[in-house]
């Protein structure tokens, strides 16, 4: 498989990389895809814990995940939100990070908005991504230092003419309402997950994505080496540079297709969340 122009780049590391990806593209498929089937099966059937959802097919997209990760060539530890004792450990300096269902609560309600995603973190960033939408068959990888794509074609693929805003709603709501309307927004789009919606903006389908609350990592590492690679941003709620490893948690996220509007949707939250 060709996920994009080999880059000029020999490095060891950088070979290394290119070289995963196939595998990694290969098992993130085979998770996507059983996580339709598994809808069938019950894997949709689950409890709330708070305000997170988890479906039986959490749990055995992680297993997936687990084996098909041990079969690969580089034996790393795997951080998943699924296995509490990962998360509390301390990854080291490679490992991989996973979500095996980002948006959970879409994926049990039927509706298309979900996705699996992994991470290859090196000193706690980001180098290799690749998220799956099994609804939509989009497939997003990203390679640091050589672009992001969907589907085989480099991102961002197209510039909306109209500025838009991304989340998870039919219409608006709350603090996203109140940013459509004081920086001109000409369209919405509604989207499910997190990792989804920041894939849409690195492809250019949308502009910005702002959402407040708590955010983890396995959320955030993978689609944000795409944005990245694709020529965005990705700030955390208050503004700064989103920082892994440690608490694994942050609060509030900001994505866009521009530096220059990520900082300046960061300023009028922060303008917002004063009082001003």
């Amino acid at each position: 498989m060709v996920v994009g122009p080999i880059c000029k780049d020999t490095t060891l590391q950088f070979q290394e990389h290119m070289t995963l990806m196939d595998s990694v593209v290969a098992l993130v498929r085979e998770v996507g895809e059983s996580l339709q089937a598994w809808r069938k099966l019950g894997g949709a059937e689950g409890t709330w814990d708070g305000s997170q959802f988890h479906a039986k097919a959490d749990q055995w997209a992680h297993q997936l995940f687990e084996v098909g990760l041990s079969k690969l060539p580089t034996s790393l530890p795997v951080v998943s939100e699924e296995d509490l004792s990962s998360i509390k450990s301390d990854g080291g300096n490679r490992y991989w990070l996973v979500d095996p269902i980002d948006g959970t609560a879409s994926y049990a309600e039927g509706f298309a908005g979900y996705v699996t995603q992994i991470a290859l973190m090196e000193k706690e960033s980001p180098v290799l991504a690749v998220v799956f939408a099994p609804h939509y068959q989009d497939l997003f990888v990203a390679v640091k230092g050589d672009g992001a794509y969907r589907n085989g074609t480099r991102l961002p693929m197209a510039s909306s003419s109209s500025l838009t805003l991304i989340d998870n709603y039919s219409t608006p709501r709350g603090v996203a309402a109140d940013l459509y309307n004081e920086l001109s927004f000409r369209r919405y789009v509604e989207c499910g997950s997190i990792g989804l919606k920041i894939c849409r903006v690195a492809e250019g389908t949308a502009d910005v994505l702002l959402k407040p609350g708590q955010v983890r990592d396995w959320d955030l590492a993978a689609p944000h080496l795409i944005l990245q690679e694709a020529g965005g941003c990705l700030l955390d709620g208050q503004g700064q540079d989103i920082e892994y490893g440690a608490l694994r948690k942050h609060e509030g996220l900001i994505a866009a297709g521009e530096g220059a509007m990520a900082r300046r949707v960061a300023s009028w939250h922060h303008a917002r969340l004063l009082g001003k």
